[in-house]
């Protein structure tokens, strides 16, 4: 068991939250810029021959719940304080590098007619399509943040194993759904990869500290 958090630390705990929404908001504010340029397209030559595969609309729109709330709140509750300042200031962090991207080096995903009749399709077409633009491409948003998640479930799985490995089994899907509802390019899922690593990685060792290499013997 955790002991309770102090006055402090609740304050922290709230102001990562807070910093998780700005991130989402700093995210949706580079998604409806204009520029003075045409943002690059990195489709390679995989991309062309990926399928539109709708059903992922499910996993896709789950994103933001699990990967800015549920999981910072597993990470508070199971792993600790640390753990979670881990986890919340990794997707800051992270959100922040991709915004230095969608600032100077914007990319654009053009869109794919849709001509399915599904439920599925018609999600796809006027929930995500329909109110996302197709830019902030390099590196994925969604692919950052569900890395991120991915981690912080990695380390809590010995602790609580029946929710943390379906949860990271259910952010696998949430990857290569950025390509089969051809939001991303291939290219843009190797970004997002690298800045999640990087992000996490680096604010783990900022805030715990670990010792490595240390003999103790």
């Amino acid at each position: 068991m955790h002991k309770p958090l102090d006055r402090a630390q609740k304050f922290v705990v709230a102001a990562v939250f807070i910093g998780i929404v700005i991130a989402f908001i700093t995210y949706e504010i580079f998604n409806k810029a204009t520029y003075s340029y045409e943002p690059l397209i990195m489709r390679g030559w995989l991309d062309s021959k990926i399928p539109i595969v709708s059903i992922f609309v499910i996993p896709y729109l789950s994103f933001h719940l699990l990967a800015a709330v549920v999981v910072p709140l597993l990470s508070l509750k199971i792993g600790g304080y640390k753990a979670f300042l881990v986890n919340g200031s990794a997707i800051i962090v992270g959100q922040l590098c991709l915004d230095v991207a969608y600032a100077f080096f914007q990319t654009q995903v053009p869109r794919t007619e849709v001509t399915g009749n599904s439920p599925f399709d018609w999600i796809l077409v006027h929930v995500i399509y329909g109110n996302d633009q197709p830019l902030n491409g390099f590196p994925s948003n969604h692919v950052t943040w569900s890395v991120v998640s991915i981690i912080a479930l990695w380390r809590i799985r010995t602790l609580a194993p029946r929710t943390s490995w379906p949860m990271m089994a259910w952010f696998m899907l949430i990857i290569p759904a950025t390509v089969f509802l051809h939001q991303h390019f291939l290219v843009d899922i190797y970004g997002g990869v690298f800045v999640a690593f990087s992000a996490y990685w680096a604010m783990m060792f900022l805030i715990e500290k670990p010792e490595l290499g240390v003999n103790h013997a």
